[in-house]
């Protein structure tokens, strides 16, 4: 089978729909055909229905023996019943189908986001992306649930037995029921197409007002402390004020369509009821015919009557399902290659060979630097903000690549290590930390959640979190809330530190991991560490160097070069660590 999830190059409206009807084939063939006999089953007895009835009023009226009435008459209920059931049978299985189609796309939408490299996601506000993925993915549903739901195709199928009965028994009639089809079709196409259009700008203006919306709301500490409590809903007013002055241009298309298509429905009602009631007096045709020939009116009239809003619904949640195709589509330029290998923990060394990377053509950021890293020690990167020191970390942890010259792990180069086993060997501890909204435990077993609760409470011990955890309502089991909310900074570095111990990585990088910890607690947590001196290859990054004075070496970068490596007493000689370190030094007296 197919991949169902591939995507086409030229996200268009049919393209979007052929993607998601040909994505449902595949996943769902033998639901989908029984899915079909039933909305064939319930248009077949839907359309026999009226004709029996027209033979049982017929019948009265010519006061005919009742056998052959009680017959019709089980034979209508019949029909109705089944018909129904079928109908309803049909509807609950395009239900199903279009909820398991929408979430392997959500779910194929949020794997690929993650896949992506971090150069994308500098690009994109992740708000705004997970926004796109959830209502790609709710699109994705009203696409099939639209079409295959909610009893539109059986009332599709309906209308076209009904036109092929009717034009077979009395033509004159099918061609009036008919008549009003193409104007229909014609009407709505046109306006749908200019809602459409409107509606994309509208989209636009509501994601301009989400955005403001979710920014003020994710940074309310801010907010609180400049004292914009009243600001802060006045900048979303007006972007939000906006949204709705142009909304209420395209609800007037709507109502233009709904009412030159109720005006057309009127007209051809009023029109055919006229005709019958003359066809009637000259004998034409017989009161069970009269009343067959407006049921059948009335059932070409309700599949129409959904046109009013599904070509313009379905152009809006292609849109919308073209912006989840278009992250699944994003090429990961990071993607590991056909011969890529896996690793295991770090034996020789890390070595930096001419590595030059650029963020943009604009932002340098490491000029040809070479840098051997043995296994099992410890290597400090310091330097002044905007050295380099960060950005030489995600190269170690394969965020990007390197723009010119290679990194070895192992003699192995990272480009043609698998990422899973990658991030298996190396573990990074950043400075800004981030929690989820989870419990203690489920935090600190991210990375390991196969771990016992013995191993989790040794390795909150090693990062001098278990005790503040044990003092916490549910100890282990509270929740930290989201990114970490209700804990201080240095609580949430310390659970940050835990987690990644619990690993047991090879190779440790420690990015200001320690920067909001208080003196004791930070010299706790080293001495700790200390502890897996030559067991684990320590990268630390440090503006505070007393912090890294034991380092085995110590690397100094300036303006994205390395500008001096050696241990502490070594680079005493060199002018920017010996200035760092009286600065740090002098401000500690």
């Amino acid at each position: 089978m197919k991949d169902p999830h591939k995507v086409p190059k030229n996200i268009r409206f049919t393209s979007v729909l052929l993607t998601v009807f040909r994505s449902m084939l595949q996943l769902f063939p033998l639901v989908f055909v029984g899915f079909l006999l039933l909305a064939i089953g319930a248009a077949i007895l839907l359309t026999a229905a009226p004709r029996i009835f027209q033979k049982i009023v017929d019948l009265v009226i010519a006061g005919n023996s009742l056998d052959q009435f009680w017959k019709l008459l089980a034979g209508y209920g019949l029909c109705l019943s089944i018909g129904s059931i079928c109908k309803f049978g049909a509807t609950k299985i395009s239900f199903y189908i279009a909820t398991q189609v929408e979430d392997r796309w959500r779910y194929a939408g949020l794997h690929h986001y993650y896949q992506l490299p971090f150069a994308w996601h500098d690009k994109h506000d992740s708000g705004e992306v997970g926004t796109r993925i959830d209502k790609g993915g709710s699109a994705i549903f009203v696409l099939l649930y639209e079409l295959f739901g909610q009893n539109l195709l059986v009332a599709i199928l309906t209308l076209l037995f009904v036109v092929i009965y009717t034009f077979l028994i009395l033509p004159f009639f099918g061609v009036l029921l008919l008549l009003p089809i193409p104007i229909y079709i014609i009407i709505t196409f046109f306006i749908s197409r200019t809602i459409a259009l409107k509606q994309a700008s509208l989209n636009r203006l509501e994601r301009t007002a989400n955005r403001a919306l979710y920014d003020g709301v994710s940074n309310v500490r801010t907010v609180k402390a400049f004292g914009k409590e009243d600001q802060e809903p006045e900048y979303y007013a007006k972007r939000w004020s906006k949204y709705h002055s142009f909304e209420y241009g395209v609800e007037r298309l709507w109502f233009t369509q709904e009412f030159l298509q109720t005006v057309i429905e009127v007209t051809l009602r009023t029109a055919l009821l006229t005709y019958c009631i003359y066809a009637i007096y000259s004998q034409q045709i017989t009161l069970g015919q009269l009343i067959l020939i407006i049921s059948y009116q009335q059932m070409t009239f309700a599949p129409l009557a959904q046109l009013n809003q599904l070509f313009t619904r379905l152009r809006r949640n292609a849109k919308r399902a073209s912006h989840l195709f278009e992250i699944i589509g994003e090429k990961d330029v990071l993607t590991d290659s056909p011969d890529a290998v896996s690793v295991k923990p770090l034996l020789q060394e890390i070595v930096l060979h001419n590595v030059s990377f650029e963020y943009t053509k604009k932002t340098a950021a490491l000029y040809d630097i070479n840098l051997a890293i043995p296994a099992g020690t410890t290597t400090a990167l310091v330097g002044r903000s905007g050295a380099g020191k960060s950005t030489l970390a995600f190269l170690l942890l394969r965020f990007y690549d390197p723009d010119q010259g290679k990194i070895t792990y192992d003699g192995t180069d990272l480009r043609s290590i698998q990422r899973a086993s990658l991030r298996k060997q190396v573990t990074w501890i950043p400075q800004d930390t981030s929690l989820f909204n989870r419990t203690m435990r489920e935090n600190i077993a991210y990375g390991n959640p196969k771990a016992g609760q013995e191993a989790i409470e040794q390795a909150a011990k090693l990062a001098q979190a278990h005790e503040f955890i044990l003092k916490t309502p549910n100890g282990y089991n509270s929740v930290t809330g989201e990114r970490g909310v209700k804990l201080s900074g240095g609580q949430r570095q310390r659970i940050a530190i835990a987690r990644s111990l619990l690993t047991k990585p090879s190779i440790l990088i420690m990015d200001e991991s320690t920067s909001h910890l208080d003196s004791e607690t930070e010299k706790a947590i080293s001495e700790s560490i200390q502890e897996l001196h030559h067991k684990t290859t320590q990268i630390i990054i440090a503006h505070r160097l007393s912090t890294i004075l034991h380092a085995d070496q110590i690397v100094v970068l300036d303006e994205g070069r390395v500008v001096a490596v050696g241990k502490h007493q070594e680079l005493l000689g060199n002018p920017i660590y010996k200035r760092l370190y009286e600065l740090q030094f002098q401000r500690a007296k």
